[in-house]
């Protein structure tokens, strides 16, 4: 596996409207995406993005996940399987990338991830 950059930090946020109104009014940090129903959100900030998203999918809040960004994550998934590693949350697919999650050996998540548009950051 060839990791190529860290294309998303992530936070979860109990309150969406709360934490909008930290990053983008208080801090002024552009929004460019708010989806799932109001409980995902990007903030690019460049090289990278912060991603901000409310419930436990992902890990309960106060907690972060990188996501790694790697040139083909089915194949990336494949190699951490042959080498032990469970997928918390299995290889997915959004209209932006392909996803899988991963626990390191302390148990903090890892997002292995694929932009369709193979750009990183």
């Amino acid at each position: 596996m060839n990791v190529r950059g860290i294309d998303f930090t992530f936070f979860a946020v109990r309150d969406m409207q709360k934490s909008l109104t930290f990053y983008r009014d208080l801090l002024g940090i552009s929004l460019t995406s708010l989806v799932h129903e109001g409980k995902w959100a990007e903030f690019e900030i460049n090289p990278g993005t912060l991603v901000l998203g409310q419930g436990d999918d992902f890990t309960q809040p106060g907690g972060g996940v990188v996501a790694l960004a790697v040139e083909d994550a089915a194949a990336a998934v494949a190699e951490l399987e042959q080498a032990g590693v469970s997928p918390f949350f299995p290889l997915d697919e959004s209209p932006v990338c392909f996803w899988a999650v991963i626990k390191d050996p302390d148990g903090n998540r890892v997002i292995i991830h694929q932009r369709k548009d193979k750009t990183v950051g």
